[in-house]
């Protein structure tokens, strides 16, 4: 799946197999693993965010976490992406290296940094909301096409079953 196509033959893959999968009288939690699956081959495939580079991802999802938190440190940024910071000072340092951020002296101490974005980085972040955009935009329409009663018994059906996961 490259970020420079749009992922229609995924989304049409997708819609054809819930289609057949609903034919078949499948079970919900057959469709929620095949959805999943779906979901985690979009998650591992690297793809070019019109930079040249193929990212993971964790690059990419460094990227748009510092744009969010412009001027943050590595610790800042670990706690936003919900790893450790010697995960994120890898991929600081990758992304750094790629030419995506720039390490600046924080002024508040000699020792720590801030992180930024270069030229590149918001660049593929406008990318990657163009690519959330085209993959996602159909699959939140099936939501929102739900009636209110709909949806508050798929969402209860999914708590209850995060509910048994959690316990697990």
């Amino acid at each position: 799946m490259d970020g420079n196509r749009p992922l229609l033959g995924p989304l049409d893959s997708l819609v054809n197999l819930v289609y057949v999968l609903a034919m078949k009288k499948t079970s919900l939690l057959e469709r929620i693993h095949s959805a999943h699956r779906w979901l985690q081959a979009l998650e591992s495939s690297r793809r070019d965010y019109g930079t040249g580079h193929l990212l993971y991802s964790a690059d990419i999802h460094t990227i748009v976490a510092v744009s969010q938190h412009h001027g943050c440190n590595l610790t800042e940024l670990a706690e936003a992406l919900g790893v450790s910071k010697p995960a994120a000072f890898k991929f600081v340092r990758k992304l750094t290296r790629l030419g995506y951020l720039v390490k600046t002296p924080a002024p508040q101490s000699g020792r720590e940094v801030e992180l930024r974005l270069t030229t590149l980085g918001e660049s593929a972040v406008t990318a990657h909301h163009d690519f959330e955009k085209r993959t996602f935009g159909p699959l939140r329409a099936v939501e929102a096409r739900l009636s209110p009663h709909d949806h508050a018994v798929v969402t209860r059906f999914l708590a209850d079953l995060q509910h048994v996961i959690d316990r697990m």
